[in-house]
This record gives C-alpha cells, sequence and structure tokens, in this order.
C-alpha cells in the first residue's frame, strides 16, 4: 500500500530550520514535483492583501488547514503586485527525509453569476522538493489526493493542460485589453514631429526658390545667346 494512500502527511513531522538555512538547502534538494489548485474568497485581492497585514482578510483561507499539518512555517511574504504571497514549509520524513515545500498564490478577479457577488479566485503553485526521490514519487502518483490531504479539500486541483490553457486565455485578454486602449487613445503629434515638418516644408520653399531662380536667370539669359 502506497505512502499516499496511507496520507503521506502522517509520515511527516515538522523541522524547525531558520529562513537562511532553509533557502540555503532548497537548491540543492535534488527531487522535485509540482502541482497547481485554486480556491475562491469574497471581494477584491487588493483589499484582502492590505487587510491580509492584520490578519482580518480571507486571503488564505483555502489554505487554513496547513496550520494543523505536521510542517514547519519557515517565513511568509505577501506579493502585493499579483495580491499574492509566498509561504514556505520545512518536514522530515519518519524514515530521516527533508521535505520542503513553497506556495506560490496569485489572485484573478472573478464573478459569481449566480449571487451577484465579486469573488476573486486564488491560484496557488505548490513546489515540493525534497532529498529523496521516492517521497516526490509518491506525491506525483496522485496529486489529487496529496492535494485534498494538504488542505483537507478546500483547493480543487488544476491539471497541468488546465492550467496552461488558463495561461493563454490570461495572456489573449491581456492583448485585447491592451490593443482597445490603443486604439481608443486619441493620437497626439509630438513636437518633434511638428518641428521635422516644418523643416521639410522650409526645405521645399528653398527648393522651388532656387528653381524659379534659375528659371528666370535662363530666361534673362536667352535674347544674348541668340544674338
Amino acid at each position: 500500500m502506497s505512502a499516499i494512500q496511507n496520507s503521506l502527511t502522517e509520515l511527516l513531522v515538522p523541522h524547525k530550520i531558520s529562513p537562511v538555512e532553509y533557502f540555503r538547502l532548497w537548491p540543492s534538494l535534488p527531487a522535485i514535483v509540482e502541482c497547481t489548485g485554486t480556491y475562491t474568497y469574497e471581494g477584491s485581492g487588493f483589499k484582502a492583501t492590505a487587510a491580509q497585514q492584520y490578519g482580518e482578510s480571507p486571503f488564505l483561507s483555502g489554505l487554513k488547514s496547513l496550520s494543523l499539518k505536521p510542517f514547519h512555517k519557515v517565513c511568509s511574504h505577501l506579493i502585493r503586485t499579483v495580491a499574492g504571497f509566498q509561504l514556505c514549509y520545512a518536514a522530515k520524513t519518519l524514515f530521516g527525509g527533508f521535505l520542503g515545500m513553497m506556495i506560490f498564490g496569485a489572485s484573478e478577479v472573478s464573478r459569481n453569476v449566480d449571487l451577484g457577488d465579486e469573488t476573486t479566485t486564488m491560484i496557488c503553485k505548490f513546489v515540493v522538493r525534497a532529498s529523496d526521490a521516492s517521497i516526490t514519487k509518491e506525491i506525483g502518483s496522485d496529486l489529487q489526493a496529496w492535494m485534498d490531504d494538504l488542505t483537507d479539500g478546500t483547493v480543487a486541483y488544476m491539471p497541468e493542460d488546465e492550467v496552461k490553457e488558463a495561461a493563454a486565455e490570461r495572456l489573449r485578454i491581456s492583448m485585447e485589453r491592451i490593443a482597445l486602449l490603443k486604439a481608443a487613445r486619441p493620437r497626439k503629434k509630438s513636437s518633434t514631429s511638428d518641428d521635422e515638418e516644418e523643416k521639410e516644408e522650409d526645405e521645399r520653399k528653398k527648393i522651388k526658390s532656387i528653381k524659379t531662380t534659375r528659371k528666370m536667370e535662363k530666361a534673362r539669359d536667352l535674347p544674348h545667346c541668340l544674338n
């Protein structure tokens, strides 16, 4: 019977480690597995980011159960530009292996059509690195079960193909919005272009004046040549 079926978290114990040591160790961990999940919360992501500083926000509502899991919370950071966060956790297996987990979250505005209330979707990227490939292999064998185990079912697992499709759709919408904004913006002539046009007009006038002068000189000299 696999560890996932027995609940892998039951084989973990919190491992206290400083942020400095954690980030020094992180890149050296050879085994890695990643997955994406989502949950929703009410209200605006940016307002929730501000309120989270005072512990009054539903910002991390989908990840509350992590406080009850066998992980040591190493550090956490708010990322205001995406109304998101970074959470870092550390644990050890009962067999001595080390497991580090980072969760990156970013908010996206959605709308609950049925209720008419604005809600925000939190997209979470779970990155697990371990000293032993057998740990990540067990997690990767059933990502849905791992995420359910971590969050008690509050985070919906998102398959990789759906993640790519969602990213492509977000890019398409962003490009359309940029194109619409550019189309709606009135064109303004810069002072540089005005100066260049004036210079071109002066050059045309000078050329025309020179041509006229030459014609007058030829007309003046013509009777002399006929004599």
